[in-house]
C-alpha cells in the first residue's frame, strides 16, 4: 500500500512539475492567472484534471489534494531532490521578476549567501529547517533570533 501510494504521488509531483516547468519556460500556456508572481494550486489542479490525471481514489484533483502530494514528498529528501526541475533551465529566459538587484538584494539570516526572491530573508529549504531548529535560541533581546544577532555582529566586525 505503501509503495502504491509513493508511485501515485510520483506521478502527480512529476506531472505538477512538467506542467509549470513548461509554463514558466513559456513552452505552452495553460491559462495560469498572470497578475500572480505564484501559481495557485487550484489552477494547477484544473489544469492536471484536462490531462487526465486523478487523486488515489480516481476523483478530480483538487488544491489540497497537491498540497498532500507535495508534503509528503518534501518528506522524502531523496525523492524530492530526484523530481525537483533543473533550475538552470530558467537562467536563459531572462526571467527576473523575483531576482533581486544588488542595492536591494539581502543575505541569508542561516549562512549569508544571496536571498534570491523578494522578501524573503532564507534562501533554501535547508536554511528554513536550520532556522526552525535554532530560532528559539538564546540571543540579545534587541534582536528577534539569534540569526539576526549573527548577521549584525558580522556586518559589525566588518566595518571595524
Amino acid at each position: 500500500m505503501e509503495t502504491t501510494k509513493q508511485t501515485h504521488d510520483t506521478q502527480i509531483f512529476s506531472g505538477m512539475v512538467e506542467i509549470l516547468v513548461s509554463s514558466g519556460l513559456g513552452e505552452e500556456d495553460y491559462g495560469f492567472t498572470k497578475n500572480h508572481h505564484q501559481t495557485r494550486y487550484e489552477e494547477l489542479a484544473s489544469v492536471m484534471n484536462q490531462r487526465g490525471f486523478s487523486n488515489r481514489a480516481g476523483k478530480p484533483l483538487n488544491r489540497n489534494a497537491l498540497k498532500q502530494v507535495v508534503h509528503r514528498v518534501r518528506q522524502k529528501e531523496d525523492l524530492f531532490d530526484t523530481l525537483k526541475p533543473d533550475w538552470d533551465q530558467f537562467r536563459e529566459t531572462g526571467y527576473t521578476l523575483d531576482t533581486p538587484t544588488k542595492q536591494n538584494q539581502t543575505g541569508c539570516l542561516v549562512c549569508g549567501s544571496a536571498v534570491q526572491r523578494k522578501g524573503k530573508k532564507l534562501c533554501s529549504s535547508d536554511c528554513v529547517k536550520v532556522y526552525q531548529e535554532h530560532r528559539g535560541a538564546p540571543h540579545d533581546f534587541k534582536f528577534p533570533t539569534i540569526f539576526h544577532q549573527m548577521r549584525y555582529e558580522e556586518t559589525f566586525l566588518k566595518v571595524n
